[in-house]
């Protein structure tokens, strides 16, 4: 068993971890029913955070207030990871705005509506994992 600690994450050490991920977490609040959290893939676009999505939900309510976007990584064998979270304000971009990023959808449909999260805060915690000390027997 191991101790563990939470360690920040500096601003470019999220954008890297950002960087290296192709999933991550979009939450908005829905009015009378609270936060919808869903899995989209994304592109960074700078500092910016690309997705696409079709009209519904999650695209109506995106502007009326602030948004978060998670990602994270957790190694359940290990018992460390890390997670990265991006609050600011979405919008549904123009086709310019867009015209040079590179992301096909996942899922059916076509993903027509382009949206980009123009980061306020960037914060990340990673799970430490530090080793115990040797026993009376050298073991761990």
């Amino acid at each position: 068993m191991t101790d563990a600690s939470l360690v920040e994450i500096d601003v470019d050490g999220c954008y890297d971890l950002l960087s290296r991920c192709t999933v991550g977490r979009i939450a908005v609040n829905v009015t009378d029913l609270g936060p919808l959290v869903v899995p989209v893939n994304f592109v960074l676009d700078g500092q910016v955070v690309v997705f696409r999505t079709d009209a519904g939900t999650k695209l109506r309510v995106l502007t009326e207030g602030p948004v978060s976007f998670q990602v994270d990584h957790v190694d359940h064998n290990r018992h460390d990871g890390w997670s990265v979270l991006v609050r600011g304000v979405a919008y549904e971009a123009d086709e310019w705005e867009v015209r040079h990023v590179e992301l096909a959808p996942w899922t059916d449909g076509d993903k027509e509506h382009w949206v980009r999260l123009v980061p306020g805060a960037v914060t990340g915690r990673r799970i430490a994992a530090r080793p115990l000390p040797d026993d009376d027997r050298g073991y761990r």
